[in-house]
């Protein structure tokens, strides 16, 4: 959960300005008291045009006065606990509900605010108490739904989030924030299409939330629309100069890399380390763009910052081993992918690239024990045993468990906890995710070759496991939902 300010992936707090109530509750009070509406007026009006400093000021003076009834002090503190709020002193505002609360216990705006305010802090579960308490106060607060769904994200309790989510955007149908605030969740469970389709209509409903755009870009981006992804980073950017830049910028520049667009990669990562100049990935990427591009020595350099900062990072000393065989250094590249070994032993990444410099040194025997280990450690690594194939060396068995029977070649494997995958031996080099939108495991449903105009493209479809519960009588059902995935047959998806 971001710590700028207004955070729109939430609902965000929320003032009382001490309006008509405030007046009924005024009537026939003293001129002292005349004075504590005039000066809770004045800040109120303050707040709305964003002078927070000064609406604090005002309502200190509003505070200040004695003879003030309960119900309107307990205001006062909990829109002076709003300002402070928004000029990011949290622990401050806090201590603003507190006293609100205490002195009137029964407003769910104040459990709702203090309950964002503790989010900023760091304490979700703590948070969740207070929208639990605003919701008790009012069933109908969908701004309280929605911002315990955040909190139980937060907390990975994806359950509880959903069903809060789920409550929100039934009682705020035309509210972007629930639909962001959903599709991140669903985002964070790689849950990419189903995210997609919530920030495409958070979008919708309001075109200049910012969250939802950066939420956006981080889904297309694993979804591989990185022009897409590049846009939507772009436009974050604009909407809200003022947040965290560094990692806009550092997203825009891996979906300029992935395209492979040299120039505008470069230029982001260079922005990145302008705004964190000891952003150890940030050096790493651009390597690895710089690289790619033939720009070995600037590649190098990079690689070497990054153990700088990072002296045990074996990637680095992998890649710059790498870097320095394709710049026809392979006895330094030797040096540096032995190192990363030393530093992690099993890594398939490193093994290949020395069996990469071993083959260069034509010390064939040593290249075709280490694909051998890399093929076996990592079962996804289609460049060593193409490498050995090429080499006519024996390739290590196929180790993954398929999850259920094949069908037409295709097999469903778990490549990490909750991450599945399709691949099949005839389109070596193709590896296809399999994206879940419920519980469960995937299972293909059929597979075909498009035709005609598509010709070259495949789709698989299967079933991607419950979308949603729903009672049915006096039951809970859980539909199934069946999903479908195209993709080119010539190469990774």
């Amino acid at each position: 959960m971001g710590r700028n300010r207004p955070s729109k992936s939430r609902l965000r707090i929320k003032t009382l300005l001490l309006g008509a109530a405030f007046v009924a509750a005024a009537t026939g009070m003293a001129e002292a008291a005349d004075q504590v509406l005039l000066r809770a007026r004045e800040g109120a009006a303050a707040m709305l045009r964003g002078q927070y400093d000064r609406a604090v000021a005002l309502y200190d003076e509003a505070v200040g006065t004695p003879d003030v009834s309960k119900f309107v002090l307990a205001s006062i503190y909990s829109d002076r606990g709003v300002a402070k709020w928004q000029m990011k002193q949290t622990k401050e505002a806090i201590d603003d509900f507190n006293e609100s609360i205490q002195l009137a216990p029964d407003n769910a705006i104040v459990y709702n605010n203090r309950g964002n305010a503790l989010m900023d802090l760091g304490h979700p579960e703590e948070a969740i108490k207070d929208f639990d308490r605003a919701i008790a106060l009012d069933p109908n607060y969908g701004a309280a739904y929605n911002n315990r769904g955040n909190a139980y994200a937060a907390l990975q309790n994806y359950d509880a989030a959903f069903q809060s989510f789920r409550k929100a955007t039934a009682l705020l149908s035309r509210t972007a924030a629930p639909y962001n605030g959903r599709g991140r969740a669903h985002m964070e469970r790689d849950r990419y299409h189903a995210a997609l389709r919530d920030l495409d209509r958070s979008i919708k409903i309001d075109p200049k939330l910012a969250a939802a755009y950066r939420n956006r870009a981080a889904v297309n981006f694993e979804l591989g629309n990185y022009a897409e992804a590049a846009e939507d980073a772009t436009e974050a950017l604009d909407l809200e100069p003022e947040q965290d830049k560094a990692k806009l910028f550092m997203l825009r520049a891996r979906a300029y890399a992935a395209e492979n667009s040299f120039r505008e990669g470069i230029a982001d990562f260079d922005r990145v380390l302008d705004l964190e100049p000891e952003k150890a990935d940030a050096f790493m990427e651009r390597g690895e763009l710089l690289a790619k591009n033939k720009r070995y020595d600037a590649a190098i350099r990079d690689f070497t910052k990054v153990l700088e900062l990072e002296p045990k990072n074996a990637k680095a000393y992998a890649l710059r081993g790498e870097t320095k065989l394709y710049d026809r250094k392979a006895d330094e590249g030797y040096i540096d992918v032995n190192i990363a070994l030393i530093l992690k032993p099993d890594d398939p990444q490193a093994l290949r690239i020395r069996g990469d410099i071993f083959r260069e040194q034509n010390r064939t025997e040593n290249a075709v024990a280490d694909y051998q280990r890399a093929a076996a450690l990592d079962p996804f690594d289609d460049d060593a045993r193409t490498a050995l194939e090429r080499l006519r060396a024996p390739v290590p068995p196929d180790t993954r468990k398929p999850l259920g029977e094949p069908v037409g070649g295709w097999i469903i494997t778990e490549k990490s906890p909750g991450r599945y995958v399709a691949t099949n031996a005839d389109y070596r080099g193709l590896t296809v995710p399999m994206e879940m939108f419920g519980d469960g495991k995937p299972k293909i449903l059929a597979w075909d070759k498009l035709k005609g105009a598509q010709s070259g493209i495949g789709q698989l479809r299967y079933d991607a496991g419950g979308d949603f519960r729903h009672r049915n009588g006096a039951n809970f059902q859980t539909d199934r939902s069946e999903h479908s995935v195209e993709f080119l047959l010539g190469g990774a998806t």
